[in-house]
């Protein structure tokens, strides 16, 4: 009797699921996109992607698309979530948000404290990833259904993780890095950018799955913003540097002369570091070791000589150099410093930062660039020389 009292007693203190509910009544929310109302001055217009829960049941068949798109206007993100309720025919619930769009407009018109009601509020996690749509609107972006993936949320994100690990003109960006780079000082924002490679050629998403050449999400550029500005793009490889220059590269290939013809060479590993010099006038340090391998060769050379591999190595650096010059010229230009070349100075020499940091921007953009690469190639493939055509 007295273990039965005990155990009545124990599974008394065991808390309940109170706020258990069950899927078919939850609207999950895996991705926002945010854009400029056109209703509301200084409003958001904001696009809430919800997931369908029945197309996704191992038991079922899908016979649809997995998610809906919501629309709704307001004068504030928290306003905009409320106001939802209005067509959203679920509880909304955000705790499984994995994606955030924000429009190049919005951006550009500047992102003030777009993101407070995210990192104050209780439900949605700070580990989303926060993407600028490019030439168009955030809406439109996530209005798009692939052949390949259908839910336009992770097309977004495993294209973008692709590239990363191929390329490395995108960088999967957590919010929780968006505000650290934001509220610090010495060090500007890079975002990565995406698009559509082209217009819906119908507002029915049926004849873009059957399209052979299908309007498809894109990954375009890295935006490089000014305190909480979007002030230019970096594009194509110049974007690839800004990676580059801060060792985010898994892997990438560069295109490089050779006996008026072209050779590439991949990148297996790569370390950037950066450094503020001040004397004898300050000067922006970039140290680049990278170790390649041959993966092409449109020419003839003797790859088991190696002063031809070092000379193809000095080839590389040249090119690496050369590339790396202009990505930090373009953000000297900007007076956008997203290396973050203050942020080292003001760990280096506290002192001087202190002093200087109100003209730092003025001081980043009229300093020397200098840039050192040590290149190496530990592999040239599978052959030595290419085939010749007879």
């Amino acid at each position: 009797m007295r273990k039965l009292v005990t155990l009545l007693f124990t599974l008394m203190l065991i808390p309940g699921c109170s706020n258990y509910m069950e899927l078919n009544e939850l609207g999950l929310i895996i991705a926002m996109g945010i854009d400029v109302s056109q209703e509301i001055e200084n409003g958001y217009r904001v696009t809430f992607q919800v997931i369908n829960p029945s197309q996704l049941s191992p038991t079922g068949t899908p016979t649809g698309i997995p998610v809906s798109n919501y629309t709704v206007e307001g004068e504030t993100l928290v306003d905009v979530y409320r106001r939802a309720s209005t067509i959203i025919p679920r509880n909304n619930d955000v705790s499984h948000l994995s994606l955030v769009i924000i429009s190049e407009e919005l951006a550009r018109k500047g992102t003030n404290l777009v993101f407070d009601a995210f990192e104050r509020g209780k439900q949605a996690k700070s580990t989303f990833h926060v993407f600028i749509a490019r030439g168009t609107s955030a809406e439109k972006v996530l209005g798009v259904v692939e052949p390949l993936e259908s839910n336009p949320t992770k097309s977004v994100i495993s294209t973008s993780e692709n590239n990363q690990k191929i390329y490395g003109i995108s960088k999967i960006t957590p919010l929780h890095e968006v505000i650290a780079t934001l509220s610090s000082e010495g060090k500007d924002l890079l975002l990565p950018g995406i698009k559509l490679n082209k217009k819906l050629t119908s507002k029915n998403q049926t004849d873009n799955l059957n399209n052979i050449k299908p309007s498809v999400i894109e990954v375009s550029g890295l935006a490089i913003f000014k305190k909480d500005k979007l002030v230019r793009w970096y594009d194509g490889e110049i974007a690839r540097n800004a990676h580059l220059i801060l060792s985010e590269i898994e892997t990438t290939s560069f295109p490089i002369p050779c006996d008026k013809k072209t050779m590439t060479l991949i990148s297996k590993r790569s370390k950037g570091s950066i450094k503020t010099l001040l004397k004898p006038i300050p000067t922006l340090q970039v140290n680049i070791a990278i170790n390649t391998e041959i993966s092409e060769m449109n020419c003839t050379k003797d790859l088991t000589d190696k002063k031809v591999l070092t000379e193809i190595e000095t080839e590389l650096e040249k090119e690496i150099r050369r590339q790396v010059q202009r990505t930090i010229e373009i953000s000297q230009s900007t007076g956008t410093d997203v290396f973050g070349f203050g942020s080292t100075l003001s760990k280096e020499n506290p002192g001087y930062w202190k002093k200087h940091k109100k003209e730092w921007k003025t001081i980043f953009s009229k300093a020397k660039v200098e840039v050192n690469v040590k290149g190496s190639i530990n592999d040239s493939g599978l052959v030595t020389d290419p085939y010749e055509p007879k």
